[in-house]
């Protein structure tokens, strides 16, 4: 947050001040300086202070004059073009009015429970931090402010891709295979039930025979927001493949899930998709599992004989809900088939994966004939790319990392100042101090790096460590303001590796190349700030592991220091 002691102004609409309380307690122990509360009992009231005053916040209740008030408030803030945040407050279960708030204007939605409430000072930082950045901006900052801020939304929407599915917005195979993994291991550890919803488009493929991709995506969407609205909080809702999408849910037993795929199934067979356009309707089939009320094994089951289920749906006629434990011994039979059907697969599976993994490294070693050609643009940086690469990789095995993130790693290190192809000789060549604007123009090349990597499907996670590698541990660096372990672990380990190689090895153009010994401590007199001291620390245990650093020779007590002050932070 700011660091004035002026206090931060947040403006309350609600016809009941109890609703402020819990807020206003945890607002004040997460901030370094005061808060101050207004409380406005109706909107007119409420528009009125606005007039006159400058706030931090403006939190409103959903349920404001009947949900007539929190619509006036937007109208009127939309109208006057005031950039304070706002935020509506929604009872559980309450996510479709939320929804709708926020496509009319409002920043975000605050559930009034204590758990959400706790997690409030952390969101409010954020948004407060976005708020005096667009207010804020001063002459030569203006740009590159505004600059920042479209990359802080392309890392919202980097990490969304990581996690979501592109078209829908909801979240993607991968993101469900991890949730399942801890939501199945909570549900076997405490007892409780866990369901699964699997849900398939009947007849999508004539859909988009007919009407064409375009339109199957709008239903896609259209669909996504329907199940969307009709879920809880707590429910993960996924896009599986195709037509087909899937519902975890924690604390569900069978008739809970039977009820709530029955009431999608309703919700579809009455639903016009495209009304405003073509009019298509779509029904949909369900498949349901549940846990521990079904033999399920492991986490694996649980997706499984919800499949098996929609299975069933289909081939019975479509349009309608099946659970698994009805298809009986029919089922039981047709296992040992079935056993050999899934090896055959995990088979296949294999084989495209070796195919993929031989892509990817092919694509790599490609790429290395671009990181020569930068080699030989700046005689100075010769060899920086392959031995960051290579001492990353081992940073990052020493981190605990798999093989497979490992490499990923290692890729990144190579891969990081791809970029810098983009950026003229004049500037990359010049052998004295770079100007304000020489520098702000260097500090694209991670930005053009992504847009190099980024489109390479299997590097994505490569593109996304070159983008960040520039961020410092305490939020100072760019190009999102990223801090901590909202830092990718990977892109923290590159920072570190580039920084001592640049400065061991590469860094003949603008002072004298340090030392082992005085690269190291100049990583620990950084480390806290620049860059993470856990990775610093790691980083000398791999140099010493080698033997390229002799143990007495760097300040560990310093070191000792800063990681037990970050860790009480």
């Amino acid at each position: 947050m700011a660091n004035t002691e002026s206090p931060f102004n947040i403006l309350v609409i609600d016809s009941e001040e109890s609703s402020i309380h819990l807020i206003k307690e945890h607002l004040s122990q997460h901030s370094d300086h005061p808060v101050h509360f207004e409380l406005s009992r109706t909107s007119h009231e409420a528009l009125d202070k606005i007039a006159e005053n400058r706030y931090h916040a403006i939190l409103v209740n959903h349920s404001l004059d009947g949900g007539k008030g929190v619509r006036e408030v937007i109208r009127e803030i939309n109208r006057r073009k005031i950039s304070t945040p706002l935020i509506v407050m929604v009872p559980p279960n309450s996510e479709a009015e939320a929804h709708r708030a926020i496509k009319a204007g409002a920043t975000d939605y605050l559930v009034k429970t204590e758990n959400e409430i706790q997690k409030f000072p952390d969101r409010f930082r954020t948004l407060y931090r976005n708020y005096e950045l667009k207010t804020h901006p001063k002459n030569l900052e203006d740009e590159i402010t505004a600059q920042n801020m479209e990359f802080l939304q392309m890392h919202t929407k980097l990490r969304d891709l990581a996690t979501r599915d592109e078209l829908t917005g909801l979240y993607n195979h991968r993101y469900l295979q991890e949730k399942l993994i801890e939501e199945f291991a909570r549900a076997v550890r405490y007892g409780h039930s866990i369901s699964c919803l699997m849900i398939d488009l009947d007849f999508f493929r004539s859909i988009n025979d007919q009407l064409g991709h375009a339109t199957g995506d709008e239903i896609l969407k259209e669909a996504a927001e329907i199940l969307l609205m009709g879920s809880r909080l707590s429910d993960l809702i996924a896009r599986f493949g195709g037509e087909e999408f899937v519902i975890l849910l924690p604390h569900v037993d069978y008739q809970g899930a039977a009820e709530l795929a029955e009431r999608f199934r309703e919700t579809f067979a009455r639903h016009t998709f495209l009304g405003n356009s073509q009019a298509v309707t779509a029904t949909v089939s369900i498949g349901v599992s549940s846990f521990p009320e079904d033999a399920v094994k492991d986490r694996s089951d649980l997706l499984h004989f919800a499949d098996q289920a929609v299975f069933r749906a289909k081939a019975g006629g479509r349009n309608q809900v099946y659970l698994y434990r009805n298809i009986g011994p029919t089922l039981k039979d047709a296992l040992p088939h079935l056993k050999i059907s899934e090896e055959k697969i995990f088979e296949f599976q294999r084989k495209l994966s070796e195919i993929a993994d031989k892509a990817r490294r092919g694509y790599v070693e490609s790429s290395k004939m671009f990181i020569q050609a930068l080699d030989s643009k700046d005689h100075f940086t010769a060899g920086h790319a392959g031995g960051v690469a290579k001492l990353a990789m081992q940073v990052a095995e020493a981190s605990g990392l798999s093989l497979d993130d490992s490499e990923i790693v290692g890729h990144a290190g190579l891969l990081h100042d791809i970029g810098k192809i983009c950026i003229s000789d004049e500037i990359l060549l010049k052998p004295s101090r770079l100007t304000l604007a020489e520098y702000e123009a260097m500090k694209q090349h991670h930005y053009f790096g992504y847009r190099i990597v980024k489109p390479i499907k299997f590097l994505r996670e490569e593109a996304t460590l070159i983008l960040h590698h520039h961020e410092w541990f305490n939020g100072e660096g760019y190009p999102c303001c990223l801090a901590g372990n909202e830092i990718p672990l990977g892109a923290r380990i590159v920072s570190v590796v580039d920084s001592y190689d640049t400065m061991r090895l590469a860094g003949g153009r603008y002072k004298q190349t340090l030392s082992v010994e005085a690269a190291v401590n100049e990583l620990i007199a950084c480390a806290g700030t620049q860059f993470d001291p856990e990775v610093v620390q790691t980083f000398i245990q791999v140099l010493l592991m080698k033997k390229e650093l002799a143990p007495e020779s760097y300040n560990r007590k310093r070191l000792r220091e800063v990681i037990r002050s970050t860790s009480q932070k």
